[in-house]
């Protein structure tokens, strides 16, 4: 049959049939219900009885699909993506790219540039980068990693976790709280919820504090003290020399822990010490004020320095005045 439009049909008594558009398009059915269709751009298409199919876009796209839901598609740009009767899915990228969807939630990735990935249905999964970092993590929040420059370390949802850095120098800490540290250099340490710690350095000096602020250490030369939060001290050197403080006198059992023991005496300031600049200064304008102008014998270098054993909220004595006598 021809229309009036230029377009002609055909029925056939067993159901079949075709079609021819005025503007080129052709389609056809066949008695079973399965057909086919060509429009005038070019863009096809067939179908079947089951409910199946394929087609052809007329940007050069295509794709398939079937009666139990699987099908598949490649886009024009040469991505393509399909998917099966169970909706487990995958798809290539015209970039070189792939992955995988499956219905139970797992699935895996590999990027163009040759990073990887992968999770399981329980929410676990894998990372790998292109520079070689990786990375770890499971359904509970916790994980690993590895950096590119060759730092590592892990974490875990009760909020513990390690580190190891790409010098080597490595840090832990547990649930509670409680931390400890490993030097590439050999020191190591310990630091708790409670405020307590530990550290040996490099050399073997070693040093601890309670949770009261109570602390002591030893010497890698033998040496030893304590240092109390009352006060309280109590030194030893490598000879066995020991010197105690109740922390009640002004002295300092551990003056010379950390220098020249001097066996308790007070050595002078040194020379770009502020402080003793500034005792020297007032000492120098109060004996010119005594004076009354006049120059007389220099003020005693050491008349200024503090007593090792008074107080330090403690008036010093007055002496007598070095300048008094001056010349007029």
């Amino acid at each position: 049959m021809t229309h009036e439009d230029g377009s002609v049909s055909t029925h056939n008594e067993d159901g079949s049939g075709s079609h021819t558009g005025a503007d080129g398009s052709v389609s056809t059915w066949d008695a079973d219900g399965g057909g086919s269709h060509t429009g005038a751009d070019g863009s096809s298409s067939t179908w079947d009885a089951d409910g199946g199919g394929t087609y052809t876009s007329a940007d050069g796209s295509s794709g398939s699909y079937s009666a139990d839901g699987s099908s598949t598609h490649t886009d024009a740009d040469g991505n393509s993506h399909s998917m099966d009767a169970d909706g487990n899915e995958s798809y290539q990228g015209a970039d070189g790219s792939s992955g995988t969807m499956n219905a139970d939630g797992s699935g895996t990735y590999t990027g163009a540039d040759g990073s990887t990935s992968s999770m399981d249905a329980d929410g676990g999964g894998s990372y790998t980068a292109a520079d070689g970092s990786s990375s770890t993590w499971d359904a509970d929040g916790g994980g690993t990693y590895t950096n590119a420059d060759g730092s590592s370390g892990s974490y875990s949802a009760d909020g513990s976790s390690t580190h190891t850095d790409a010098d080597g120098n490595s840090h832990s800490m547990d649930a509670d709280g409680n931390e400890s540290y490993q030097g590439a250099d050999g020191s190591s340490g310990t630091m708790s919820a409670d405020g307590s710690s530990t550290h040996t350095d490099a050399d073997g000096n070693s040093f601890s504090m309670d949770s009261e602020g109570n602390g002591s250490f030893t010497g890698a030369d033998g040496s030893s003290g304590t240092m109390n939060a009352d006060g309280s001290s109590s030194y030893t050197d490598a000879d066995g020399n020991t010197t105690t403080s109740d922390g009640q006198d002004g002295g300092d059992a551990l003056a010379g822990a950390f220098g020249d023991d001097k066996g308790g005496e007070e050595a002078p300031p040194p020379s770009d010490d502020p402080m003793g600049a500034a005792l020297d200064d007032a000492a120098a304008a109060s004996d010119a004020d005594g004076a009354g102008g006049g120059q007389g014998p220099g003020p005693d270098p050491m008349a200024d320095m503090p007593d090792p054993g008074m107080d330090p909220g403690m008036e010093k004595p007055e002496e007598d005045d070095q300048g008094g006598g001056a010349l007029g």
